[in-house]
């Protein structure tokens, strides 16, 4: 686990790879104008600007059956929200990822709450089964939240989704 200023681009390049699930708990940005340079934010180090871009993603080898992107509106595509041409609107972070290696990515729709998405990250791994599809695990989380009165709307929980398909083993 990296966190603070060891939650470097640099740190993230080199554990990355190996890795077969990963998260990233930080803020999002989507690049309407020029969506290759969309990113999540690590920190700086003196190799790296802390930038994670799309562009550096898809440069990426990955074999994670898993990538949680639990960040404002990472599953967002140029298209989106911008004026991209119908038809390049596949270019943003869940793509990227995919495109990398990465079995299924779990990422935001929209801006997200917290509070509310430490909760249903909790109830995601709680069910989340390695080698399983995330699906079903990121289902029983949002049912979950559903179930709570505080957490009830559907702005808590239903901006996640899970992208990709099941794990490697299937």
């Amino acid at each position: 686990m990296l966190t603070g200023s060891a939650a470097s681009e640099t740190a993230f390049r080199r554990a990355a790879p190996t890795r077969r699930v990963i998260h990233l708990a930080t803020y999002g940005v989507l690049n309407k104008q020029n969506p290759l340079f969309s990113f999540v934010d690590l920190a700086e180090d003196r190799l790296h600007d802390g930038r994670l871009d799309v562009h550096e993603v898809f440069g990426l080898r990955l074999v994670a059956d898993l990538v949680v992107l639990s960040a404002c509106q990472t599953a967002l595509a140029s298209g989106s929200l911008g004026d991209v041409p119908a038809g390049d609107d596949w270019v943003g972070l869940s793509r990227a990822f995919l495109t990398a290696g990465a079995r299924s990515v779990v990422a935001s729709l929209w801006p997200v709450q917290d509070q509310a998405t430490a909760t249903l990250m909790v109830q995601f791994y709680t069910r989340y089964i390695p080698g399983a599809d995330p699906r079903d695990a990121l289902a029983g989380a949002q049912r979950a939240m559903l179930a709570v009165p505080s957490t009830a709307h559907p702005y808590y929980w239903a901006g996640f989704e899970a992208i990709g398909g099941r794990s490697r083993g299937d």
